[in-house]
């Protein structure tokens, strides 16, 4: 696993969950918003179930109760984790890190 991934080479974020819908779905809405306030409209976001992830995935999210399975899916994947679907603090310091060109690091 990669522990770091430069905001530069961040070109797609996957919202990893467990089934695909629900509230990863609003989850990847509400950063779609976040991302083109901040002008990083570019970046491509998106859901995914863990069943389904890709081996060669760069940059993965995820809520911290299905981390461990989207490391074994992906596991050369830089993951951030959260705790919370909605209004979590690591959503605002994410795109603002990238927004400024930081390197990222896995949690």
């Amino acid at each position: 696993m990669n522990s770091k991934i430069d905001a530069k080479d961040i070109e797609e974020i996957v919202v990893a969950c467990e089934a695909g819908i629900g509230s990863s779905l609003m989850t990847v809405n509400a950063m779609k918003k976040k991302l083109q306030k901040a002008n990083l409209g570019h970046i491509n976001i998106y859901h995914k179930a863990v069943t389904n992830l890709d081996p060669d995935t760069k940059f993965i999210i995820c809520h911290e109760g299905i981390k461990k399975s989207v490391k074994s899916k992906a596991p050369e994947a830089v993951v951030v984790s959260f705790k919370f679907f909605f209004n979590d603090p690591i959503f605002d310091k994410l795109v603002e890190d990238i927004k400024n060109g930081k390197e990222i690091a896995a949690s």
